[in-house]
């Protein structure tokens, strides 16, 4: 066979499936699949939704966490307040004023748990490291901002309206 003759079958052969095919599916417009990115669209917003409560998830998570760890430094500042275990001891008398004990050969005032001389009027006792220390809750106190540090947490809480100071 030489090669027009060849071209001529082939082409015929094509004409035929395409009639047959036309006859049994439908006209070449009904047959052929529309494409679309509706699915993509919608596995977009399906992805967009799981990564969104993903997100609103672990946000309330961090913020309960947080409400919880505040919570408890407030509530850990009220209880150191409100606990002041003095016991005077030989040669030193309780100063029933001040809750603190009073030293009588060295004429100051200490914090039994420490040991540290305190100001009897501001309540502060300074430690090694020069920190200004409350006597009474044990948590550092910063005289610029009138805030209290608790030392185990490093949390900062307003005395005034018992919230925690996010540091900045």
């Amino acid at each position: 066979m030489t090669d027009p003759d060849r071209l001529l079958i082939e082409s015929t052969r094509t004409h035929r499936e395409r009639l047959l095919a036309a006859m049994v599916h439908g006209p070449l417009t009904a047959r052929r699949k529309v494409t679309t990115n509706a699915g993509r669209f919608t596995g977009s917003l399906v992805l967009a939704a799981v990564l969104g409560l993903g997100t609103v998830g672990a946000g309330f998570v961090v913020g309960y966490l947080d409400r919880q760890e505040n919570e408890k430094a407030v509530t850990a500042f009220q209880e150191a307040l409100a606990s002041n275990p003095l016991e005077p001891r030989d040669g030193l008398v309780e100063d029933e004023s001040t809750g603190l004990l009073y030293d009588e050969e060295r004429d100051v005032h200490l914090d039994p748990a420490t040991g540290f001389e305190v100001d009897p009027e501001t309540m502060l006792a300074t430690d090694p490291q020069g920190r200004l220390v409350d006597t009474r809750t044990r948590w550092y106190f910063d005289p610029e901002t009138g805030y209290y540090t608790d030392p185990a947490t490093g949390v900062t809480v307003d005395p005034d309206t018992l919230t925690v100071v996010e540091e900045k």
